[in-house]
């Protein structure tokens, strides 16, 4: 590990100030009579911190008090100095200690100002005062590094995503009210800039809502997306190294479920929708959305969506036969038959609702499906029924089977 000479070391335990304070009357930077200087001050600071925190007139206060003061200053002499010896030094000879101080409060209270989460709009950040009395308690200066490190990116996060929302024409009271998260609108934005064969704007002024996320996901499904988002904006460098951070873990997660055809639009929606700005449709879009999002599960199940229909569909992926949503009466005899040579693996049905059925709909069909199956056991897999009469009759009543002509 390679360090200035007077650089601290890492494993170094002793308050910041304390070494810089040593190292300055040893190599002469700071002269003795700077001391008393320093001891006439610290006693009026702690007086003043035992006060705002607590009681002057009690010995744990003014000890704590000492302890607040001597964490603030060592903060500002860090931040200042770069961590380094010789400059911590000087500040100390050139500056007041009460100065010092301040200087390691006002760090704190520009961290207190500093986003704690990246979230559009405002929420309740507490007290700046309790904030205060809580950090100046830390004596590890990493931890203030580390915090600092985290807002200064929930700061570029919500700069940037205000940005963005403005370039779709995102009305500023839609983000700021729904207290949205930051991170939601560059993914939407990013998302947005994407797509391929862009034949029309599409208005997001509120925010787009599932109809349009839906209409979105199928167009990059169908067309592909482009290998570097288009945003008509003018970014930083520290923004676009953050699009470009999101912009990686979008095409590395969220791509490949979009183009995989296994998985259906609507559960696609369910699996996204959280990383994105979707607002909620309005009741009178609902039937829309179901319509478009059932688009495919009706290519399965043939249009037919009564739960007989669906019954047939899955006991025939659960025997390993042919889909079919409705069973002639000799094609229900063959199944059967294969049913008590082979039996039936519920759990591919199982797989193929989660995989394809309407997310909404999927808790009901499974327990149809379960109830289904359980009586199952007792009328397909009977050996006494040789002629297969109650097998059939279980059929007709809880299945699609057609009627003979006659």
């Amino acid at each position: 590990m390679t360090t200035s000479s007077h650089a601290v070391a890492t494993f170094e335990n002793r308050p910041f100030f304390e070494l810089s304070l040593r190292y300055g009357l040893q190599q002469g930077i700071i002269p003795q009579d700077k001391l008393a200087d320093i001891e006439t001050e610290a006693a009026k600071g702690m007086v003043q911190i035992a006060t705002a925190f607590g009681s002057p007139y009690l010995r744990a206060e003014i000890e704590l008090a000492r302890a607040r003061m001597v964490n603030l200053v060592s903060l500002y002499l860090i931040e200042t100095s770069g961590n380094d010896l010789a400059s911590a030094a000087r500040l100390i000879r050139d500056h007041t200690f009460l100065t010092l101080s301040r200087g390691g409060s006002n760090l704190l209270k520009s961290l207190f100002a500093m986003p704690e989460y990246p979230i559009m709009g405002s929420y309740d950040a507490g007290r700046v005062e309790d904030f205060l009395e809580f950090w100046s308690r830390k004596k590890n200066p990493a931890d203030y590094q580390k915090t600092k490190k985290q807002r200064q990116l929930n700061q570029l996060e919500i700069s940037l995503a205000k940005k963005l929302a403005l370039s779709m024409g995102l009305s500023v009271s839609v983000f700021q009210d729904q207290h949205c998260e930051a991170d939601a609108i560059i993914r939407s934005a990013i998302l947005i800039g994407l797509k391929k064969h862009v034949r029309k704007k599409i208005p997001y002024a509120h925010g787009m809502d599932q109809i349009q996320f839906a209409e979105l996901l199928t167009s990059l499904r169908k067309y592909g997306a482009n290998k570097c988002a288009h945003l008509a904006v003018t970014l930083s460098e520290a923004e676009q190294e953050l699009i470009e951070q999101l912009q990686k873990d979008i095409v590395a997660h969220d791509l490949p479920l979009i183009t995989s055809e296994k998985t259906s639009l609507d559960q696609l929606i369910h699996q996204l929708k959280e990383r994105y700005l979707i607002r909620g449709h309005e009741m009178e879009d609902t039937a829309n959305y179901d319509a478009l999002v059932s688009k495919e599960w009706s290519k399965h199940t043939k249009g037919k969506n009564d739960i007989d229909a669906v019954l047939t569909l899955l006991l025939c992926i659960a025997a390993q036969v042919p889909n079919k949503v409705v069973l002639s009466e000799a094609g229900a005899k063959t199944l059967i038959k294969k049913v008590r040579l082979q039996g039936i693996d519920p759990q591919l049905a199982i797989d193929f609702v989660r995989q394809h059925a309407p997310h909404e709909k999927q808790a009901s069909l499974l327990e149809d499906w379960g109830d289904f199956c359980e009586q199952a056991q007792l009328y397909l897999l009977d050996d006494w029924d040789s002629n297969f009469t109650r097998g059939l009759n279980f059929l007709h009543e809880n299945c699609y089977i057609a009627k003979k002509k006659t």
